[in-house]
């Protein structure tokens, strides 16, 4: 008993002291690597947490085998996939299944079985492994989706516009031609298909709860400037229609952005990319998704490749995302609120129990009494006495997180943080020694002399911030002036000049190419540029002060000359490039001609009126060469006409 007592001794002190520790919690870690399936089965008394995997052709997986077992054996890598004696392991706690369908096709099902390495794969490995690792109840990993397919059409979710199905469900695809949605309809339907019967595909399960979704997917939606456009407002969409259509509104969300695609790429590539991570609840812009939703950045772990092409099939790079994937749902798994990491509820006393509901629910104060009675009852030993520990430093963590959090707020001067903070989550906290010590000091910041001055301006920034998006960044940015110019002194004057930053820097490089075109010559494009810059930059100081000077030049008789000019140029390739379009649409049209020499026929036609076009095109550049002879874009009309005839008026170039 000497050893308990002792024990005793510790949490009893602890109790007391740890809510006063400067330093959170140390965040729960994940192993690295994750140690072998020990082999033991779940318990199937506890609900089957489901994690449901979406996409298209990568999520479906092309990842080899023959290269995952050369990684194993050979690199060291993923070492929980293969036994000593080069066996794959089995996870007996995560069941793997995957279903797949074309719309309103038939399910088949392709995989029922323990997870374990078995044809090709994609990032269920790497998934079920971490998560199977960090859930004490058994897992499903279910896999429902195919190839080919965009999130702007194919799976576009009955929550977005444009949604053509059945809105208000079920999700059964309605017959005949495709729809907007109708793989989505399909995927969900084949998913909860498998649910109905969860004894049937978890072998001893009768009960489940959807835990989470992963998905992986983009490829389709790049190819099309529309689709990459909403892609961020339809990935809003899906999370919120799974939730709903599986009635999971708590469920985690992870997603993966596309290998190929680095931060910083334009682009279609790039709307896609922007969109993933800008759904992300750590570095996003959605505060409601802050432990709910992760994104991994996938392309310091691609091997190479694209995902139009597999990535050519290799392994590391669909293990390596799986991975990446499957930590940050155990990541949003160990961090949630909902539970406390290292505790299972069903295993509480009485009075450990109520705690445990007080922290979930954030009653943080009645859970530190209750928790200080306990270990002060001297009645705490064994697995329980472990358990109050583990739950007092839960607390500790949340509370010092909390208090840092308003104290980080004070010293920037951040008035409206902290007020908000308080009068969000204060009550939830009293109480706690902690928290009681500084209430007082934030409650003297929040009335001293000043700080209703502060305050109003911080409001005031947060809503001219709310209305950012009805706004031009011109407009924003003379909006946040304005306001500096109010609250010159503010914390939140700082705040506004990091808000325009990125505009200014925009238009100085806007404003630099303006310039290297004046220099050039190419006056038409430059004024073409400050149109376009007078859209997103109006009502900027140094852009409207500069706007002013290029007014008055285009008035210059030289100006307006060059201005006919370039615009007679620019005139000629755009129609050139019409041209070419409709060429390309006849010649698609006349496949479907059926007789070859009927087709023929048609080819040349087409071909012929593209040739006069042409030809007559090569005529206009001709007589801006001769009218405009000496000037930049007389110049440039003789070099591409010349360039037109020594291709046998073929090739039409703008050779500025």
């Amino acid at each position: 008993m000497h050893g308990l007592a002792s024990v005793w001794t510790l949490a009893a002190s602890l109790a007391f002291a740890l809510p006063a520790v400067a330093a959170p919690a140390p965040a729960p870690q994940l192993p690295d690597p994750l140690p072998r399936p020990d082999g033991k089965k779940a318990d199937t008394s506890k609900p089957v947490q489901v994690y449901i995997l979406m996409g298209q052709s990568n999520m479906l997986g092309f990842g080899k085998v023959p290269g995952l077992k050369e990684a194993c054996a050979n690199k060291g890598l993923y070492p929980y996939l293969m036994e000593e004696d080069g066996s794959w392991t089995v996870r007996k706690d995560v069941r793997y299944v995957r279903v797949m369908c074309s719309g309103p096709g038939p399910r088949k099902i392709y995989n029922n079985e323990w997870m374990t390495v078995k044809g090709n794969f994609g990032p269920e490995h790497g998934i079920g492994h971490y998560v199977g690792h960090v859930t004490k109840a058994p897992v499903l990993i279910l896999k429902s989706c195919i190839g080919n397919r965009s999130l702007g059409w194919d799976l576009l979710p009955p929550t977005a516009e444009g949604y053509s199905g059945n809105k208000k469900g079920p999700r059964e695809p309605i017959p005949g031609d495709w729809y907007a949605g109708m793989q989505y309809d399909g995927d969900v339907r084949a998913a909860k298909e498998v649910l109905e019967q969860i004894g049937k595909y978890y072998p001893g399960a009768s009960r489940y709860e959807v835990a989470g979704f992963f998905f992986w997917q983009g490829d389709k939606d790049f190819r099309n400037a529309e689709h990459a456009a909403a892609y961020e407002k339809n990935l809003l969409c899906l999370i919120e229609s799974l939730r709903m259509d599986f009635k999971a509104p708590k469920a985690k969300f992870v997603c993966a952005t596309l290998g190929q695609t680095k931060k910083g790429a334009g682009g279609n590539l790039g709307k896609i990319l922007e969109a993933q991570l800008n759904i992300d609840g750590e570095k996003g812009k959605y505060k409601a998704h802050k432990g709910k939703v992760a994104t991994v950045y996938s392309h310091p772990l691609s091997k190479g490749g694209s995902s139009s092409g597999h990535y050519g099939g290799n392994p590391e790079t669909y293990m390596n995302v799986g991975q990446a994937m499957g930590q940050a749902m155990a990541r949003l798994i160990l961090d949630t609120p909902e539970g406390v990491p290292g505790v299972d509820i069903d295993e509480l006393s009485g009075s450990l129990k109520g705690a445990f509901k007080n922290i979930v629910a954030g009653k943080l104060g009645r859970a530190d009494k209750t928790l200080r009675e306990f270990l002060d009852s001297g009645s705490a030993e064994g697995d329980q006495m472990v358990a109050a520990l583990k739950l007092t430093e839960h607390l500790s963590g949340l509370v010092d997180s909390f208090v840092k959090s308003m104290e980080d707020a004070l010293d920037a001067g951040d008035l409206c943080r902290l007020r908000d903070g308080l009068k969000d989550r204060g009550k939830d906290f009293e109480g706690v020694p902690a928290f009681d010590k500084r209430l007082a000091d934030w409650t003297a910041a929040l009335t001293s002399e000043g700080a209703e001055t502060e305050l109003a301006a911080g409001d005031e920034f947060a809503r001219l911030v709310a209305r950012k998006e009805r706004a031009s960044p011109g407009e924003y940015c003379s909006w946040m002036a304005t306001f500096q110019q109010t609250y010159p002194d503010s914390f939140y004057a700082a705040k506004a000049e990091a808000e325009v930053a990125p505009t200014r820097t925009a238009l100085r490089e806007a404003m630099q190419k303006i310039a290297a075109l004046g220099d050039a010559g190419d006056l038409y494009a430059k004024h073409q540029l400050i149109e376009e810059s007078e859209k997103i930059y109006a009502k900027m100081p140094e852009f409207d002060a500069a706007n002013e000077q290029w007014a008055a030049e285009a008035k210059d008789p030289a100006v307006k000359q060059a201005l006919t000019a370039g615009a007679a140029y620019s005139d000629i390739f755009e129609d050139a490039e019409a041209l070419g379009v409709k060429l390309e649409d006849s010649l698609k049209k006349n496949k479907g001609i059926s007789k070859q020499d009927k087709r023929d026929k048609a080819d040349a036609k087409a071909m012929s009126k593209f040739q006069k076009g042409l030809a007559s095109l090569g005529k206009k550049l001709e007589r801006i060469a001769q009218r405009y002879g000496g000037t930049y874009y007389g110049d440039a009309a003789s070099r591409s006409y010349k360039a037109f005839v020594d291709s046998g008026e073929q090739v039409l170039q703008d050779l500025r």
